[in-house]
């Protein structure tokens, strides 16, 4: 088991944050809690509501893992769409995997070997999906990824509940979002918090502990996906959509 199993984080704190979140940036903290009390590194929130981009990244509405990750899984081109594929193979509202299970699988195909590779770069050697049913036949999932043994039965309690309420919010305010559902980073939307806080790159740099070289391309990586030139305008936008 991770060290930050059952960790320090209370399941009723982070319950009163679920319930008191009114924007998706809300949401994003929450679900850092979620990472650290169940031991994962990483989180990916799926867009409920439709979109016209395939991909990953096109496909999902909040998520901490990296743009690298990101880039080389659509790079890799053939791979089933997760995680509608793993959640219909396993018939169960969540599902858990490690990477041996796949070492194990008969059809090693090149494209899942290549996955295989990207997954241990990255440090997700584990992890688990929860998919929540919606009336209007659609689906809620979350995913979280990392490096831990798979959760106890009392564990597994405890995130579905936790799951459930943090898919309820989410889709709640993705539902109120006004303009394209464009995926946002937990970085990124650092950057937009530390904006609306009055924070220059060089001050976000410092904050983050990345170079301004980095900071800069975060930023105009939410200024394209807000349709922004600068960065003033796209919180602007984010506020205007919901996301902030």
């Amino acid at each position: 088991m991770s060290e930050c199993a059952g960790g320090p984080v209370d399941r009723n704190e982070i319950l009163a944050r679920i319930q008191a979140c009114d924007s998706l940036t809300g949401i994003d903290a929450c679900m850092l809690l979620l990472q650290e009390r169940f031991g994962y590194r990483f989180y990916q929130i799926f867009a409920m509501l439709p979109t016209s981009d395939d991909s990953l990244r096109g496909r999902l509405l909040l998520y901490s893992v990296s743009e690298e990750f990101l880039d080389g899984f659509d790079a890799i081109g053939g791979l089933p769409l997760a995680p509608e594929t793993v959640l219909a193979t396993s018939g169960q509202p969540l599902f858990q995997w490690s990477i041996d299970e796949l070492r194990c699988r008969d059809d090693l195909r090149p494209q899942i070997i290549e996955l295989m590779q990207l997954l241990v770069q990255q440090g997700m050697l584990t992890g688990v999906y929860f998919s929540l049913p919606t009336l209007d036949g659609r689906r809620q999932v979350l995913s979280l990824l990392g490096h831990r043994s798979p959760l106890t039965l009392a564990e597994i309690e405890d995130f579905c509940f936790l799951a459930i309420h943090v898919l309820d919010r989410a889709g709640m305010l993705e539902k109120r979002l006004d303009g394209p559902r464009t995926g946002m980073s937990n970085l990124e939307i650092q950057c937009l918090e530390m904006a609306a806080a009055g924070l220059d790159t060089a001050a976000m740099a410092q904050r983050l502990s990345l170079s301004t070289r980095t900071v800069n391309y975060l930023v105009s990586s939410l200024c394209r996906k807000l349709g922004s030139e600068r960065l003033e305008q796209a919180l602007q936008r984010a506020m205007q959509i919901g996301f902030v």
